[in-house]
């Protein structure tokens, strides 16, 4: 009879063991893809702030750009086809093919 009870008494130390053993796996292998998934935001994060700043010093250019009196005057000169007084514009037919 003693050694019924102490079967018995071992079998809910090893099951509760066994539980115990369970959780740590468990949250074990919750942290496990909490830090994977926090590894893949910080890949995505520096991919972003990388196109951000080749963004950023684009967009600075064009800033300086705009602001030479040079620059402005070859824009409107090409695209809109602003003239000096006295000037004559000549347009040349475009070698693409259009259908």
């Amino acid at each position: 009879m003693a050694k019924a009870k102490k079967r018995k008494k071992n079998r809910w130390i090893y099951l509760v063991l066994v539980g115990v053993i369970c959780l740590c796996v468990g949250s074990g292998i919750k942290e496990l893809k909490t830090t994977v998934d926090l590894k893949n935001s910080i890949e995505q994060s520096n991919t972003k702030l990388k196109e951000l700043k080749a963004k950023q010093t684009d967009l600075e250019k064009k800033k300086k750009n705009l602001l030479d009196p040079d620059y402005i005057e070859y824009i409107a000169r090409g695209k809109y086809l602003v003239t000096k007084e006295g000037e004559q514009v000549f347009k040349f037919p475009s070698t693409k093919q259009e259908d």
